[in-house]
């Protein structure tokens, strides 16, 4: 009796310090976790902070110049004009970093809101290049080609869409200096669906960050500008709307392919 009382007592013991010990390594990884998570968050703020005073440096400095009338006849017409340009693109940069910060925001409150309706597949390329383009690198050529005709629709949020394919390339201008930029429309590559690509000839993304691009915060050259949260929108618009953003794992050659798939609805 009394050996079976001590095994039972015993077997109790070590189910209970088994448990004790789960506990413990559990909230101890928890410790580590939030320790590497308040490291990476203040790495990530000072990365961000770094980002929204970039532009607004650039918007404040050269606002000034064209603001003071002694300078400004001092400039040439191509000069202010130039000066225009640089203000109107950080002011969009500024804009982006924002919309960003609240779409995600908006994602995880359960708050963001398609509106479907009729959406012409090459018309909203044309218009997300036509937004970008003019911060294209010099020397990079951004182009579009189609497979499907220019009256070709189909049900969606038009405004969405042209989001997945704008975050798309000025990703793909962040990292690529020479060479082209290429939009693609299909219907054939997968059956059933839409496909958009965007495919440079930049450094590209090895394949064991495939996955990891499309992370929250995720940037693996700190040098470029963003949030970080530009390729996670994608994501979620696409999985929103019945689709699929990924990286192609197929594409050979030098740069990055990334493919955003759409249902069929016409």
């Amino acid at each position: 009796m009394f050996s079976i009382v001590s095994i039972t007592i015993i077997f109790i013991l070590v189910v209970a310090l088994s448990i004790i010990i789960y506990m413990y390594n559990k909230e101890k990884q928890k410790g580590q976790k939030y320790k590497q998570g308040i490291i990476a968050q203040k790495e990530y703020l000072q990365n961000m902070s770094h980002d929204i005073r970039t532009p607004m440096n650039a918007i404040c400095g050269f606002s000034q110049i064209l603001c003071n009338k002694q300078i400004r006849d001092m400039l040439s017409e191509e000069e202010i004009s130039e000066y225009g340009v640089i203000i109107q693109s950080n002011t969009d940069l500024l804009s982006t970093l924002v919309n960003d910060i609240l779409d995600i925001s908006d994602m995880e409150s359960g708050k963001y809101r398609m509106n479907i309706g009729i959406c012409n597949v090459n018309d909203v390329c044309r218009k997300a290049i036509s937004t970008v383009k003019y911060r294209c690198p010099d020397g990079v050529n951004m182009y579009m080609t189609t497979d499907v005709d220019d009256a070709y629709t189909i049900e969606s949020d038009t405004k969405r869409v042209e989001q997945v394919i704008m975050n798309y390339l000025t990703n793909a201008e962040k990292h690529t200096e020479s060479g082209e930029i290429h939009v693609h429309v299909s219907l054939d590559e997968n059956p059933g669906m839409v496909t958009f690509s965007v495919t440079d000839t930049g450094e590209g993304v090895p394949p064991e960050n495939a996955e990891r691009i499309f992370g929250r915060f995720e940037k693996f050259n700190t040098i470029k500008g963003g949030t970080g949260l530009g390729l996670p929108i994608c994501r979620k618009i696409a999985t929103q709307l019945g689709g699929e953003a990924k990286l192609d794992l197929t594409h050979q050659g030098k740069g990055a392919r990334f493919i955003f798939t759409h249902p069929v609805r016409a």
